[in-house]
């Protein structure tokens, strides 16, 4: 999942330094320019973005009291705020906690600097909008043209899923592909179909002698659920939820 960043000063020239010091460092940013409270207000409202840094000299008490209210959403919703400033007086640090904003970083600073910074204020886990789901034998299959892949699946929720599988040669990932996955829940088989899917994001965890990839992990979204899927889906969450709580009831 990307982060998705806007900076915001009036600055284009502290814009375009700060952008750079991003993108040298963290490789999953999308990285989006606001030049003034006004205009990154009306980027957030428009879609969501997971944070934002922004200078003393392009805020506002306006500004804070927003950004109080973004951070008080709950973790799927929220957006959260880190100041950057070339002024080291503790008493403006002070004044945003006062709004729920904690971190700040004075510039300049090193590219890493800033990017472990943004690594830890915006994690993938506070990223996820919902649940994520992970059992022990659930396989999927990938349907591709004439092409079927199976793969075991690693996690997944309403949104998309984790899977792991050899590297076919004949896998165009970077296109969709229809994913149908199956469960055994309860001594019964639960099966999910027609889950339009496109791949966000591909690591090797095993090559062969000639370095070429052998097996393959990919996480997938869901771009598009048909209501049957999705009530398929609820009735998997709703078996895999009643068994939690069977065993948290023995424990």
């Amino acid at each position: 999942m990307a982060r998705n960043i806007i900076i915001m000063d009036s600055s284009a020239s502290m814009r375009r330094i700060i952008r750079t010091m991003i993108q040298a460092t963290v490789n999953d940013a999308v990285v989006s320019e606001a030049h003034d409270a006004d205009e990154a207000q009306g980027l957030i409202e428009d879609a969501h973005y997971h944070l934002v840094l922004f200078s003393k000299e392009s805020s506002d008490k306006k500004w804070l009291e927003f950004a109080q209210k973004r951070l008080a959403l709950p973790e799927g919703q929220r957006t959260n705020f880190i100041l950057f400033t070339s002024s080291k007086k503790q008493d403006y640090f002070e004044e945003i906690k006062r709004y729920g904003i904690q971190e700040h970083i004075i510039i300049p600073c090193a590219p890493n600097a800033l990017g472990v910074l943004i690594t830890r204020t915006c994690t993938h886990f506070a990223m996820r909008a919902t649940r994520r789901y992970s059992i022990h034998d659930a396989s999927a299959t990938l349907e591709q043209g004439g092409n079927s892949f199976p793969a075991e699946v690693i996690n997944f929720s309403d949104g998309g899923l984790l899977c792991e599988l050899d590297a076919p040669a004949q896998l165009n990932w970077f296109m969709p592909a229809m994913i149908n996955m199956e469960f055994n829940l309860e001594g019964a088989t639960l099966k999910v179909a027609g889950l339009y899917s496109v791949a966000r994001r591909l690591m090797v965890v095993e090559s062969n002698t000639d370095y070429s990839p052998r097996r393959i992990r990919l996480a997938c979204r869901f771009i598009n659920v048909p209501e049957e899927s999705r009530k398929q889906l609820s009735q998997v969450f709703k078996v895999i939820e009643q068994q939690e709580d069977q065993l948290g009831h023995e424990v």
